[in-house]
């Protein structure tokens, strides 16, 4: 059929199937009381087969010695004598019966399936740390309880390690084993015994079995034997004779030292590897004195490292401890600083809000005496009557026409200069001005002012003093103002080129102009004006038949006195008068400190413009608390008035005037208050809050670090004590004791 073949196996298959077929299937001979049921393996000197008890049930290994005349008997009856005298032993592979006198001779012992530690290592390479430590430690168990029968293995390697069900080990051949009395040498394995082992003179030792111990642990750490090389393999299989053999192999071991492929192992410690270097150390005085020795190590070892989380937790645990409390009481400072700011920064807005309305009412007050002086002025009878020759002066009037008319005005005003026209009113003004600024030096409270002029009806300047020295081509005198508000009573200037012809307005009461800037000196002026009505004139031209003219006093927003700044004073809180009016100039800082100071460096020419922006000036309004940035800081010699402000603003309100009128100006009084001096002492606080604190942690830390200092120099002062009073035993409680056959 065509589905009829023969499957094809591969290489490894066929091994098998070709051991399969060379096992033997019929025991050497029968056991009585055992039935013997598989073949298990075959070996130099016989065969081993799985029995079962026939009275127990339980499954046992039979070895048959079916070479005899290849079989050391010394040897095996050695090996069977100390396993039967260990056979009570759970490390040790217990041997249940022996039949010497049967043909072939055989033994029966307790049946390990699981193989050897050999076995385990040649499929994993090596095993896991801790799982090494706990199968290094119950074969040291093992081996010191054979050292307590007085027995040395002196073969120990990871194929004398049996692991029964239960992955425990199980120490097996003892066909090299020696009692401890005994002085017959006994070779071991390579690489797993220790060099002075390697001498056929040489007594058993304890310390034979401690290096082989070591070894053991090694190779479960690193997946190889210590010194086991290739170069050192070479060396030994070319050195010629047994005896040269292992002279190389001694040579090698001493010269080479303990070895160190266990560092490169992730999770050995620093004990575990201090107790594997001593187990291999190359001279015997450095090891072990005994395998009970090695257990207790690997206990305090095991101890050590089953204490280190509670070590950890104890100085980790109040270090963390310490770290969350003092971030919670640095958050908790930095928050309670942070309500404190808050709440001195209310208090401060509130202070300056105060101030604001302090300052504001009493430059009512201060507008109410330039009001009072302009009207006192202008019913003056020298003043009326300088003004009225003026006005009547033939050559003043065509001119005046001239220059309201706009007809080469310059012209006009160079002749009203040369011919000084209408000088007795211009004297007289100088006079008063004079008068007014002494009084202003001596008295406070009495108005200090820049400047004082009369225009005629036309808006045109017929007389002008000023405090100062002026250039001629900067006086005002013989030019048209009649677009200023402090002629028109507007809110708002006129565009400058507006013929005054087109001019219908001219202000009808006392009058407070909105800020503007000097022609003549370029600094922030505020007028107030008042018309001046003469008697027996003709005042057929006038806009209003009742007024002749306008009497104006100017003063620069710096000599108000609720402003003025001592030069001893520090900047921290400061008062600043800004021009609240809607359009381009909206936020013009019309008085500030700053100006005050530099005043004469600006006078003679236009000056920079600072204004606060609308968005900040609306929310100052509406009453915010903003971080408020001085825009003087960018200017020249500002650097005082850098940084953050807390700010508040009032509005100003005019004076009121017999006829009822007033209501607001368009100033606002603005006071701030340096926000670095307001936080200062929070801040100061703050910072010694967090400094106590961290002393209080260092101090901590001192103390925890002193206790733990104190704790480890007991423990290694404990453990020293321990290692000295072991190596100094006497030899005789050192050595195992010796049993008799």
């Amino acid at each position: 059929m065509a589905d009829d073949y023969t499957e094809q196996q591969s290489s490894g298959e066929q091994q098998d199937a070709l051991k399969l077929s060379l096992q033997t299937t019929t025991p050497p001979a029968e056991v009585p009381g055992y039935r013997i049921e598989r073949f298990l393996g075959a070996g130099a000197f016989g065969q081993v087969w799985v029995a079962r008890d026939l009275n127990t049930g339980r499954p046992v290994a039979i070895k048959f010695y079916l070479h005899r005349g290849g079989v050391n008997w010394s040897l095996l009856s050695r090996e069977v004598k100390n396993l039967v005298a260990l056979s009570a032993d759970s490390y040790i592979v217990q041997v249940l019966e022996v039949g010497w006198d049967s043909e072939p001779p055989y033994y029966v012992m307790e049946l390990i399936e699981n193989g050897s530690l050999e076995d385990l290592l040649h499929k994993r390479g090596r095993l896991p740390v801790e799982r090494s430590v706990q199968l290094f430690r119950e074969i040291c168990i093992g081996m010191n309880h054979t050292h307590g029968k007085g027995i040395l293995h002196c073969d120990l390697k990871p194929a004398n390690v049996l692991l029964d069900e239960e992955l425990r080990p199980r120490l097996a051949d003892f066909g090299q084993s020696r009692l401890s009395h005994e002085q017959s040498p006994a070779l071991g394995t390579l690489f797993y015994m220790a060099p002075e082992q390697a001498d056929l003179d040489a007594s058993p030792d304890v310390r034979w079995d401690v290096y082989g111990l070591g070894a053991i642990l090694y190779r479960m750490l690193t997946g190889t034997a210590p010194h086991r090389e290739g170069a050192v393999l070479d060396q030994i299989d070319t050195a010629g004779s047994l005896n040269k053999r292992l002279e190389k192999y001694r040579d090698v071991i001493c010269q080479s030292g303990p070895p160190t492929g266990h560092e490169k192992v992730p999770g050995v410690d620093r004990r575990l590897g201090q107790i594997l270097q001593r187990c291999l150390a190359p001279d015997p005085e450095h090891r072990y004195a005994n395998v009970q020795q090695l257990v207790e190590a690997i206990d305090e070892r095991n101890a050590s490292k089953a204490r280190r989380p509670l070590i950890l937790l104890g100085l980790v645990g109040p270090l963390l401890l310490l770290t969350a409390m003092g971030l919670y009481a640095i958050r908790s400072i930095r928050e309670t600083g942070k309500q404190f700011t808050t709440a001195m920064r209310e208090e401060r807005s509130k202070t300056n809000l105060s101030v604001a309305g302090e300052k504001s009412r009493a430059l009512e007050i201060e507008l109410r005496s330039y009001f009072d002086l302009v009207a006192h002025e202008a019913s003056q009878p020298e003043l009326v009557s300088t003004m009225s020759a003026a006005l009547q002066e033939p050559r003043l009037t065509e001119l005046r026409a001239q220059i309201a008319a706009q007809q080469d005005p310059e012209a006009a005003r160079e002749e009203i200069l040369d011919k000084q026209l209408g000088q007795p009113l211009e004297d007289y003004l100088s006079r008063r001005l004079q008068h007014y600024n002494k009084l202003a030096e001596s008295q406070p409270g009495v108005p200090k002012l820049a400047t004082i002029f009369v225009t005629d009806s036309q808006g045109t300047m017929i007389g002008f003093a000023h405090s100062g020295e002026v250039t001629r081509k900067r006086i005002s005198r013989g030019r048209n103002y009649a677009f200023r508000t402090y002629f028109t009573g507007r809110k708002e200037d006129l565009p400058k080129e507006t013929p005054a012809a087109e001019v219908k307005e001219i202000v009808q009461r006392t009058h407070l102009s909105t800020a503007f800037q000097s022609t003549a000196t370029g600094v922030w002026k505020l007028a107030v004006s008042t018309p001046i009505r003469l008697p027996h004139l003709d005042a057929s031209s006038s806009r209003d038949p009742e007024i002749d003219g306008v009497l104006v006093a100017t003063t620069n927003f710096g000599d108000f006195e609720q402003f003025r700044v001592r030069e001893k004073d520090e900047y921290d809180a400061i008062g600043v008068l800004v021009d609240a009016r809607p359009g381009p100039l909206r936020g013009t800082i019309l008085q500030h400190p700053w100006m005050q100071k530099h005043r004469a460096e600006h006078e003679g020419h236009q000056s920079e413009r600072f204004q606060v922006s609308d968005a900040i000036l609306d929310e100052l309004l509406a009453g915010g608390d903003i971080n408020y940035l001085d825009p003087i800081a960018t200017a020249h010699g500002g650097e005082n008035f850098k940084g953050n402000w807390i700010a508040a603003v009032q509005p100003v309100h005019l004076p009121q005037s017999e006829d009822g009128s007033g209501g607001e100006t368009d100033w606002i009084v603005l006071v701030q208050f340096r926000l670095s001096k307001t936080i200062a002492r929070v801040e100061s606080l703050t910072n010694k809050l967090i400094a106590e604190g961290i002393i209080a942690a260092l101090a901590i830390l001192m103390v925890n670090g002193a206790m733990w200092y104190l704790v480890r120099r007991a423990n290694s002062a404990a453990t020293s004590d321990e290692t000295d009073s072991e190596s100094t035993l006497p030899v005789a409680m050192q050595e195992t004791i010796s049993i008799q056959d």
